[in-house]
């Protein structure tokens, strides 16, 4: 025994740099794949850049991190910091995002190669990620000057962070964790919100109820960590009100999806939006036609008062007072949502170049069906693997976080599809990366823990031999003195 768990002690290091350098081998031909053919095109920031120059990405990257105007700029400070780093360079911005992709997407495989308990499910967990990664309406955007990318990064990375957490729970992971969600956070304002109102309170109650069976100094790590997320959102919030950044998404909201609808002006009416002749002329219009987002006409001065302070917390409060309604609208758009169709982003070529989508939906669902095929399974690994979890007193934490991220995903999708009715692909397609890659990690977790439990169950006790009959205990009490040891 001691042979044998030397040799697996030196196997782990050979296993882990044969890991690193197949990693390294992969990441090149993926780089080569997607970004070789657009080389030598520099690739241009095209939009928003190239429509708003002076509210672009690059420009608020321009004032740089040691001005306070960057603080309350336009846009959120996540990409804009990485377009700092690489000094605005283009090419460099677009390596570096693909870099940190396959990165992400790497820590990803590993978690699940390393938690995942049962070797099948660990490699065919590994393989689908891999494949949901290679698809081109994720990987596309690395090629883009867009804060999408570094969102669907830091996205994965956050979920291997807090996967590994859930896992085998220790400061060091906890502060990872944390990392990555702040990172996160300051890249998309519509990140802000699900993971105010669903993360911050898991982590409460994680911190209360464990009280006994988590280490004091971790306990520390977690409440710091959910502070600085809180303070985190509480800036994102005054960023957005300064900056009027939001703006635009109020007169999208109102003039596509709020006007058009009876019910929803009736409501928007009723809760301060100035609702006369003039404003229902933007019925069916976004904020950007006709140049409507910088007018300056009388006429709706009292609406732009209204769009610029309450209007943005009265459609928040509409999500949640007309959430039935929604949901209808939600449905109904769901056929368009789901696919992820962003072809039409795609400067460079990579839809040319790499799989669409996997067959069977494998690599997340992309029609209604399919979403309600995954979430039974998904509700029912997490049912599983709950009941398993309190009957073998391990393996909570992976329930918690399973649910937590998937929770938190489903809500982004909502507040975002909420948010603002145009470009919605777009919007969405960091959800939808990582819904895909969530609903893959809550059921193969659930498989993971059916399948350990069946194999670690206790050996059936042998059944005891049958009381013998009466006439076989006479006859042995009779005969035994005429059996010889000869016999």
């Amino acid at each position: 025994m001691p042979d044998q768990e030397a040799g697996s002690a030196e196997a782990r290091p050979a296993v882990r740099d044969a890991a690193f350098y197949v990693g390294a081998i992969l990441t090149a031909l993926f780089m080569l794949r997607v970004l070789g053919a657009s080389w030598s095109g520099g690739f241009p920031a095209a939009w928003p850049d190239a429509v708003f120059p002076r509210e672009g990405y690059l420009a608020v990257a321009a004032k740089g991190p040691f001005r306070f105007s960057f603080y309350d700029a336009f846009r959120p400070i996540g990409y804009p910091i990485l377009l700092w780093i690489t000094g605005r360079n283009t090419q460099l911005t677009v390596v570096a995002q693909a870099a940190m992709y396959c990165a992400a997407v790497g820590a990803l495989i590993m978690t699940a190669l390393r938690v995942l308990r049962v070797r099948a499910v660990a490699v065919t967990a590994a393989v689908l990620i891999g494949l949901i990664a290679l698809q081109a309406k994720y990987a596309m955007w690395t090629t883009q000057i867009l804060s999408e990318s570094l969102a669907i990064s830091l996205g994965f990375a956050a979920v291997a962070a807090w996967w590994r957490f859930a896992a085998a729970p220790t400061r060091a992971r906890a502060r990872w964790g944390f990392l990555f969600l702040l990172a996160w956070l300051v890249v998309r304002d519509a990140h802000v919100l699900p993971a105010t109102i669903v993360f911050v309170p898991v982590m409460a109650l994680v911190v209360v109820l464990g009280r006994k069976s988590l280490e004091r100094a971790l306990r520390k790590t977690l409440v710091i960590g959910t502070v600085l997320v809180v303070v985190t959102a509480a800036y994102s919030y005054f960023a957005q009100s300064a900056s009027h950044r939001a703006r635009l998404s109020v007169h999208n909201t109102i003039g596509v999806r709020v006007l058009p609808d009876e019910q929803l002006t009736n409501w928007f009416a009723d809760h301060g939006m100035p609702l006369d002749d003039a404003l229902r002329t933007r019925t069916g219009k976004s904020g950007l036609a006709d140049d409507f987002y910088k007018s300056t006409d009388p006429e709706f001065a009292a609406y732009r008062r209204w769009a610029g302070g309450p209007g943005a917390r009265a459609i928040a409060l509409s999500l949640v007072v007309q959430a039935p309604h929604s949901f209808d609208l939600l449905y109904e758009d769901l056929p368009t949502l789901l696919p992820g169709d962003v072809s039409y982003y795609d400067t460079q070529g990579v839809y040319d170049r790499l799989p669409r989508e996997l067959p069977a939906q494998l690599g997340g669902p992309t029609t209604r069906r399919g979403l309600t095929t995954w979430l039974v399974l998904a509700g029912v690994s997490l049912g599983a693997g709950l009941a398993l979890a309190l009957l073998r007193k391990r393996g909570l934490g992976i329930v918690v976080f399973g649910a937590t991220t998937l929770v938190v995903t489903l809500v982004e999708f909502y507040t975002t599809w909420g948010g603002d009715p145009l470009e919605m692909q777009r919007h969405l397609i960091g959800t939808m990366s990582r819904l895909a890659v969530i609903l893959l990690v809550v059921v193969a977790s659930g498989v993971d823990t059916a399948i350990d439990a069946w194999r670690s169950r206790p050996p059936r006790e042998e059944e005891p031999p049958p009381d013998p009959m009466p006439w076989e205990t006479a006859y042995s009490a009779e005969d035994a003195s005429k059996v010889t040891p000869d016999a």
